[in-house]
């Protein structure tokens, strides 16, 4: 299913997009996929027996979708990634004690192995990064903060970034297939609080603190700032060659979105007025002609199905990927095999 969009002030943005695909081409394309976690109930009726995670991969060259497994919803958020490079799918689950742990389902074997012990939450997992590390934003137990914690899957030892700073919490992640670098969305807790204080007490919107784009090198875990928003909520970012898109927000939970390419080098923004609202799961695709997403688009006001989505920048077609038909997508990832 296709839509075209012909939104003529967009025109510049994309001639400018199309110098970057150019110049980031590699000549060899890599076999992606995408790994989708569907949340559906098996009985129909009955919510804690009756509800499993659904995983699907969908092969971005033949279009082909296939189930890899239906997992136990046991977790705060249902969340899964498919990593066909190892033949694994990462997921969250209850642990022993209170909280939510790490666990691995081996697609071959259909063995599942619990691989973390001492976190609370898990909000997003990255595989298949730098040494066979996986990256998460994930709470630890006993604290608040949402930490970037680099996992490595022979040893199965963390390493947490900036682990003694109680204040800094972490919205997002996205990996870099191209340059191996981990890009973190980042704000205060106590400008949050503050700011949510102030909105109590006028009655009005909530207007975010402060949101950062941090890089972070895997090997040294030393961190550069990228961009810095003045009192906008950055909601998700995907990182490609030397740039991210991101969706921002002016007040909290609250339309309109808005969305942007931001130069790794630079930190220089630019708007992209776009027919779609998306507020989570944006991913460039690796030739940069464009991206896909979890959201719905617009035809003349009309918000279509809840779904994945491809938009061409180019062509500005939208091609739905995955609808949201049975029980509800929580989650995807667009990733590469071998």
């Amino acid at each position: 299913m296709k839509e075209r969009f012909p939104i003529q002030k967009c025109i510049p943005v994309f001639i400018t997009l199309l110098l970057f695909i150019t110049g980031c081409s590699s000549g060899k394309e890599a076999h992606e996929y995408l790994s989708i976690t569907n949340t559906e109930y098996v009985n129909g009726t009955d919510p804690k027996e009756g509800m499993i995670m659904r995983v699907y991969t969908y092969d971005i060259q033949t279009k082909a979708l296939d189930k890899m497994a239906d997992l136990p919803y046991n977790s705060q958020y249902p969340l899964t990634v498919s990593s066909l490079a190892d033949d694994i799918i990462y997921y969250s689950g209850a642990g022993k004690d209170k909280g939510n742990e790490l666990f691995s389902y081996d697609i071959q074997a259909q063995t599942t192995q619990q691989l973390s012990s001492g976190l609370f939450a898990i909000n997003s997992m990255i595989p298949n990064t730098v040494d066979h590390t996986l990256v998460m934003a994930a709470v630890k137990k006993g604290e608040r903060p949402v930490k970037v914690i680099f996992f490595d899957q022979k040893t199965q030892e963390m390493n947490i970034l900036n682990d003694d700073d109680s204040d800094t919490t972490t919205w997002d992640i996205s990996y870099n297939p191209d340059t191996n670098k981990t890009y973190a969305i980042q704000y205060s807790e106590e400008e949050q609080y503050i700011h949510m204080e102030q909105s109590n007490k006028a009655q009005t919107p909530m207007v975010p603190p402060n949101h950062t784009i941090i890089e972070i090198d895997p090997i040294s875990m030393q961190t550069r700032k990228v961009i810095e928003l003045d009192e906008e909520q950055i909601l998700t970012l995907s990182a490609r060659a030397d740039q991210i898109m991101i969706a921002t927000a002016k007040h909290i939970n609250k339309y309109p979105i808005e969305y942007s390419m931001v130069n790794i080098r630079t930190g220089e923004r630019t708007n992209i007025p776009l027919p779609i609202k998306a507020s989570s799961e944006l991913y460039l695709s690796k030739d940069g002609r464009g991206f896909y997403f979890l959201g719905q688009y617009v035809d003349a006001n009309v918000k279509h199905e809840r779904g994945i989505y491809y938009y061409d920048l180019k062509t500005q077609e939208v091609e739905a990927i995955f609808l949201q038909k049975e029980g509800f997508i929580n989650n995807f990832m667009l990733l590469s095999k071998p």
